[in-house]
């Protein structure tokens, strides 16, 4: 499969028989957030376009109750059918009325009970797209395979970090660079790694 010009090749662990890749979009000095202020609104539309591709190639995805609010329009299930979509919330039942059974749910679960019940589910990939709490949990959980990480060309001196608070020892992961592309004249430039397990 290929992304923008990138192949993306199994990385995952077979035994647990689904891919789990974490995209986000960064400032120059790492943060997911442009200071206090949440979403991604700060990504160019290189990254947009490169992200509605990468997502297009997953069929599952898992992101954070804010995540999900900030991007509903764009996520919206006409646009992306195949895409099963899990929202982490520590009250799922407060959204209960917003469930669409197989396409949108919203749960408390472990990253690995969640990860269990996509694969059973017969997923193959799944994105996780945030927050900084969601990404830890993830990586902490030690079920990332790939990160697709776009740094855009800016420095907001504050905000939220790639993987929640910095200084969290369960995020601990060494990466090995696979690909390094520049998307557009100036940045954003988009960087694959592998997580080593």
């Amino acid at each position: 499969m290929n992304i923008g010009g990138l192949a993306l090749r199994p990385t995952g662990n077979k035994l647990r028989g689904m891919q789990v890749a974490l995209f986000a979009v960064q400032s120059l000095d790492g943060y997911i957030t442009r200071r206090q202020t949440a979403g991604d609104a700060f990504a160019s539309e290189a990254d947009r376009v490169h992200f509605r591709e990468a997502i297009r190639a997953c069929d599952a995805c898992v992101m954070g109750g804010t995540t999900y609010d900030l991007s509903k329009t764009r996520m919206r299930p006409e646009a992306f059918p195949a895409l099963r979509r899990v929202v982490w919330t520590r009250n799922p039942e407060a959204r209960a009325a917003e469930r669409l059974p197989g396409v949108l749910e919203f749960t408390s679960e472990s990253p690995v009970e969640t990860a269990a019940r996509l694969r059973a589910d017969g997923r193959r990939r799944c994105a996780v797209l945030g927050g900084g709490q969601v990404n830890a949990a993830w990586l902490e959980a030690g079920l990332v395979d790939e990160l697709w990480l776009t740094v855009e060309s800016a420095l907001f001196g504050e905000g939220t970090p790639l993987a929640g608070s910095h200084g969290r020892p369960g995020t601990e992961r060494r990466l090995l660079l696979r690909e390094a592309k520049v998307l557009a004249e100036g940045g954003p430039v988009l960087l694959r790694y592998d997580v080593q397990k």
